[in-house]
């Protein structure tokens, strides 16, 4: 008996000691892990336009990374307005990289598997200016935060696209346009881009909207964005107008310039009045 007491004893001492260390790790998993808030902002001006609101962009992507930027975990918050609030549990004494990618998710316009290098897909054939309008995007980048405590950062989000603006100073005929041999990835951590493709926008309508160039008001013919460099690359295109009669005319333009968060503008009399 006087045995079988102490085996007890020893027992339920050993209890204690599990159930305390069990404690001890809960406390400390709890200790380590801190609110890491991050407020991002898409630019005020782009819910005043007639094309580039940003409208259709309703998801926001967060994409944690480690040093080796390997993606560890990424979450996804709707966007009401032009900025979202973010919060994440992160551990402390740790090195994380984030990228943040707005955009449409309604659509399958990106292919997003690969935070660090994001696709371009192919564009609906035909599209819609509406369609057109749903490619519009915006990233931000925050690398190499050390996670001391509870912290707030605030972000602002930019295009890394091009926006190409077709216009006539004539009327509005059913169009076609060619970019040639554009970039159609995109890498948020340099900033960069890569690939060639053609990508063509075929209109299936037409639209009232208008844009200013050189003070001059020209009647929408085409519009799309593009993957393109923080400089300025040149890129071949070319425009096709159908008229009444099925009659098409091809308008050439060797020498295009595209730059990210920039305006291309495409502007002429390419109709009559």
């Amino acid at each position: 008996m006087k045995n079988l007491l102490h085996n007890i004893q020893i027992l339920m001492m050993l209890a204690i000691m599990v159930v305390g260390i069990q404690s001890c790790s809960d406390d400390l998993h709890d200790v380590g892990d801190v609110e890491v808030n991050f407020t991002a902002m898409l630019p005020t001006d782009t819910r005043t336009r007639s094309f580039g609101k940003a409208e259709q962009v309703n998801t926001l992507v967060v994409g944690v990374f480690n040093t080796q930027k390997e993606e560890l975990e990424r979450k996804e918050f709707a966007i009401n307005g032009t900025s979202v609030n973010i919060t994440l549990a992160l551990a402390q004494n740790q090195t994380y990289s984030f990228i943040f990618w707005a955009y449409d998710s309604n659509r399958n316009i990106y292919d997003i598997d690969d935070l660090t290098a994001i696709e371009m897909n192919t564009l609906p054939n035909p599209i819609t200016f509406s369609e057109a309008e749903a490619s519009d995007a915006f990233f931000a980048t925050e690398e190499d935060i050390i996670i001391t405590g509870s912290s707030s950062y605030s972000i602002e989000l930019v295009r890394p696209l091009a926006q190409i603006n077709v216009g006539t100073t004539g009327k509005v005929m059913q169009a076609s346009f060619t970019a040639k041999s554009a970039p159609d990835t995109f890498h948020p951590f340099t900033n960069t881009v890569s690939g060639t493709v053609d990508f063509t926008w075929n209109f299936s309508n037409t639209t009232t909207e208008t844009f200013s160039a050189d003070g001059t008001a020209y009647n929408y013919l085409a519009m799309g964005y593009l993957f393109a460099p923080t400089t300025a690359m040149q890129i071949v295109a070319e425009l096709t107008l159908t008229d009444d009669e099925q009659t098409s005319t091809t308008v050439e333009f060797p020498k295009v310039e595209i730059e990210s968060n920039k305006r291309s503008n495409i502007a002429g009399r390419f109709t009559a009045e």
